[in-house]
């Protein structure tokens, strides 16, 4: 059995690196010797029947919305594992399976019972149910590991989303949301068929939010969002909570706290950068 390391990350635009541009100097253009992903054009289907796993490049790697190129968490994890490699680190080879699309939350295009929809594209024209078509990778994912003979070591189930839902007034996302939330991680261990770790990442526009939100609205839900990652944390088996807060970049003091680009929306690079090598080092910490 071959072993190899597994990251997926799920959810809406910071899961896509939405706006952040990767300088040309560090797009991966070649595809990498020991990170691989699935490329969009022969995995983007509710049809197909096997995965194809290419080498990795910082384009056509998101199996939903066609934003490339970007400094997401996927593609500056990518470039960091293989450096490590390269310089003598003993790691396994990386397999990422990244599906995000910007704007859509838990009552978007990741709602369970959306009716099943694939309209590739871009941020704006692209349409997929993403649930039931992360179900459908995952449950062909774990088809690959058994058929290739391959040892899954999960990095884990990573959820970059919450923010679509700040939308609503906390009253409406009390009972269901949490519902919701279970629903979507149990639905993708089962389709895996393997307890993977689920690390939910905070929303830490808390303090951005107090002076870009007069109504209060979307700051309660925030903070509701952030609890319930708690909650969810303490009850799931093998599940954490990724808390940007802890970035040593951070600044309270400075406008965009050093972690977003001008939107305060947006992770920057450097927050990204610092993520993907977070991940990185715990699970080499851990190997």
């Amino acid at each position: 059995m071959k072993k190899v390391a597994v990251f997926m990350l799920f959810g809406q635009s910071n899961a896509t690196g939405h706006g952040v541009p990767m300088e040309e100097k560090d797009i991966i253009l070649s595809p990498l010797k020991n990170v691989f992903g699935l490329n969009r054009e022969p995995n983007q289907s509710f049809d197909t029947e096997k995965l194809k796993f290419t080498g990795y490049t910082s384009y056509g790697m998101n199996l939903a919305e066609n934003q490339d190129n970007t400094y997401s968490v996927a593609n500056c994890l990518a470039r960091l594992w293989q450096d490590e490699i390269d310089t003598g680190a003993n790691l396994p080879d990386l397999y990422i399976i990244q599906i995000a699309i910007g704007s859509q939350g838990v009552y978007g295009m990741w709602y369970p019972d959306r009716e099943k929809r694939l309209i590739p594209g871009k941020l704006g024209d692209v349409d997929i149910s993403l649930y039931p078509f992360t179900i459908h990778i995952l449950s062909l994912l774990s088809k690959h590991f058994e058929e290739n003979e391959i040892e899954p070591d999960f990095i884990g189930i990573h959820w970059r989303g919450g923010e679509q839902e700040t939308n609503q007034h906390t009253s409406s996302l009390e009972g269901r949301l949490k519902n919701d939330y279970i629903r979507i991680f149990n639905g993708m261990r089962e389709a895996l068929k393997y307890d993977a770790p689920i690390v939910l990442h905070k929303m830490p526009f808390v303090d951005v939010m107090k002076n870009t939100d007069p109504t209060g609205k979307s700051l309660d839900s925030m903070n509701y969002i952030n609890g319930l990652f708690e909650e969810l944390a303490s009850e799931l088996p093998k599940a954490s909570v990724f808390d940007p807060f802890k970035a040593p970049h951070y600044d309270p003091y400075a406008w965009d706290k050093n972690l977003f680009r001008w939107d305060l929306i947006h992770y920057n690079p450097k927050t990204n950068n610092w993520v993907a090598s977070e991940i990185l080092n715990e699970y080499k910490s851990r190997s």
